[in-house]
């Protein structure tokens, strides 16, 4: 993964905007949830957004446990379809949309992770990530992704970074 940099992250026709509500609906608490798709020589496609319960009770809004059940039947999904989950995504409300140190004890290798900064119930900003190793104590690499015309599936902010 040490290629983190050159690789890209594309989202297909509707599934940014898909995200952008999932994680806005959350606000003003953490919202999470799973990215299907195909990863292909050069980076990944998500091909649809999950939606994700945050199981976490005491501290919502700056802490998020996916429910396994979710990750589970994105699985199921995707498998059907012949595709596979690729990573997920969570917000930070009212915080920056870089990886915390909790997010990356937690993070698994092999996995996109996107963090959506969600300002006031907006998502202002949103970055990719990946674990840059398997190993534990592995540090995030920040994604590129692929630019085209917004009219066209595949269309991605630059950067996978949308400021509003």
């Amino acid at each position: 993964m040490s290629e983190a940099g050159s690789r890209e992250l594309k989202f297909a026709e509707g599934q940014w905007e898909r995200m952008r509500e999932l994680a806005e609906s959350a606000y003003p608490f953490e919202g999470c949830g799973v990215l299907g798709g195909r990863a292909r020589d050069g980076g990944w496609e998500v091909s649809e957004v999950f939606p994700g319960h945050n199981l976490v009770e005491d501290r919502r809004h700056d802490r998020y446990e996916l429910d396994p059940r979710d990750i589970i039947a994105a699985e199921r999904a995707c498998r059907s379809r012949g595709e596979e989950v690729l990573g997920f995504f969570h917000t930070h409300p009212d915080h920056p949309a870089r990886p915390s140190q909790f997010d990356r004890d937690h993070a698994w290798p092999g996995y996109l992770y996107v963090v959506c900064a969600v300002d006031q119930g907006a998502m202002r900003r949103a970055t990719a990530w990946v674990l840059a190793g398997p190993d534990e104590g592995a540090e995030f690499e920040e994604l590129t992704t692929g630019e085209g015309d917004p009219r066209r599936p595949g269309y991605n902010p630059p950067g996978v970074v949308v400021e509003s």
